[in-house]
């Protein structure tokens, strides 16, 4: 029983091991904090509306579906905000993606920018590019 848990967390491990990493034909720009009318904010408040946006770009040879998902996380590490939405891109096309986050409360965070095939299966098309913000009263 111990060798059939041994080799089950292997073979878990290593599958972790395979998508550490995102090798896809999708690429994503790191993400840019803007005001409701796509204008780049560098100062944060509390109530305040702020896009989270990326240029993702399919540089592979054909259409690919998709997954673009913002993580805010508080200074702990927990997940604040969470948003995503699905579509798919032709070859060769970009375009730029934007999910408004609303903070509640001021403090220091860590706004996450990633993509995924599907929010049902998890595989990453993109490794996970972050910035870190600080929110005002």
């Amino acid at each position: 029983m111990k060798i059939l848990l041994s080799i089950l967390c292997i073979i878990v491990s290593l599958g972790a091991l395979q998508y550490s990493h995102a090798t896809s034909g999708i690429s994503i720009t790191s993400p840019v904090m803007v005001d409701t009318v796509g204008k780049p904010l560098n100062d944060f408040h509390v109530g305040q509306q702020i896009g989270v946006e990326s240029t993702l770009t399919n540089n592979g040879s054909s259409e690919q579906k998709f997954a673009y998902m913002v993580q805010v996380l508080d200074n702990s590490g927990a997940t604040e905000h969470f948003e995503s939405f699905s579509a798919s891109m032709l070859s060769q096309q970009s375009f730029t993606a934007s999910q408004v986050w609303i903070p509640k409360n001021p403090g220091h965070y860590t706004v996450q920018v990633f993509v995924w095939d599907s929010l049902s299966s998890g595989i990453p098309l993109t490794d996970v590019l972050q910035k870190q913000i600080t929110i005002n009263p």
